[in-house]
């Protein structure tokens, strides 16, 4: 029994030498494939290079500036005359002062100044000087706000009373022996308050009618002259123009021989023939006897004057 034992085993050892020799060849273990050492990467050294030079900054160019705008300067004020034929002009504003000369419609004067009332202008040239016209006889022409208020008007002259001639009288004659019943009486004439007192006339070339009128009170004082009425004066065609008698009398002629004095002053169209010039109260009634005042050839100018009673 023991020997089949034995038997056994070696029959399967030689069994499994068999089987061995009998199945596929042992793979052998590969070789490890030798690697090529790793060699260091090569970094390229950057090599500098030249920085450029900066670019340098454009200086700002001084802009020049605008041109100045042309501010226009204003026209210097003038005053072109109007009116027919020649107008006067005075020393100072106003009919008190004396004629400085004449000067013909269309002329263009230069306006200095004006008074406070802008009713007169001082103008130049007339005869080398400076003169006064009345505002409303002119046309201004220009910047009217340049004309500046004069600062040194002259003043008034003072007013005196002129020399009147003596009145002539007359010697009374015996009335005729009437030969036949006499002629009804005519009315008698209206009692006025103011009586004439006096009438100069003088030669003027100008080409108007000027009166002069002077109204005084009773006693003839004339440092309270009467107010409160008009000086009427009617031309031959019936025209008329009014005038206030003033609170004072004023000068004409001032400082000549021929001078006088007034309170009102009426200016009218020449016109040959016989102008008519009275008193009237403010409702425009008649109250002073009239004055007729003959234009003929150059007496033009009148001075006339009446008397309270």
């Amino acid at each position: 029994m023991f020997r089949t034992r034995h038997l056994w085993l070696l029959l399967t050892l030689l069994l499994a030498l068999l089987l061995a020799a009998c199945g596929p060849a042992a793979t052998p273990t590969p070789e490890p494939t030798p690697t090529r050492p790793i060699r260091p990467t090569f970094t390229p050294t950057v090599v500098p290079t030249d920085t450029p030079e900066p670019t340098p900054t454009p200086q700002p160019t001084d802009t020049p500036p605008p041109p100045p705008t042309d501010t226009p300067t204003p026209a210097a004020p003038k005053a072109r005359v109007g009116g027919d034929g020649q107008v006067n002009v005075r020393t100072g504003p106003g009919t008190a002062y004396a004629e400085a000369g004449q000067v013909a419609t269309g002329a263009e004067l230069d306006i200095l100044a004006s008074n406070a009332a802008g009713d007169w202008y001082e103008v130049c040239c007339v005869d080398g000087q400076n003169v006064w016209i009345v505002a409303r006889l002119v046309e201004v022409t220009g910047d009217p706000a340049l004309i500046q208020v004069a600062q040194n008007i002259p003043a008034p002259p003072v007013a005196t009373i002129a020399p009147t001639r003596p009145p002539v009288v007359v010697q009374p004659t015996a009335p005729a022996q009437p030969t036949q019943p006499p002629a009804p009486t005519a009315p008698p004439a209206p009692t006025f308050r103011f009586v004439k007192y006096s009438i100069e006339p003088r030669p003027n070339s100008n080409s108007l009618v000027s009166v002069f009128g002077g109204l005084y009170n009773a006693a003839l004082d004339l440092s309270n002259p009467v107010t409160g009425y008009k000086m009427v004066v009617q031309a031959p065609s019936g025209q008329q123009q009014e005038e206030e008698f003033g609170p004072a009398f004023l000068r004409g002629d001032a400082g000549y021989p021929s001078e006088f004095l007034f309170n009102a002053k009426i200016e009218m169209p020449l016109s040959d023939g016989t102008y008519r010039a009275w008193v009237a109260d403010s409702g425009g009634n008649q109250v002073s006897e009239a004055w007729d005042l003959g234009v003929a050839g150059e007496t033009r100018t009148f001075i006339v004057r009446w008397r309270e009673q």
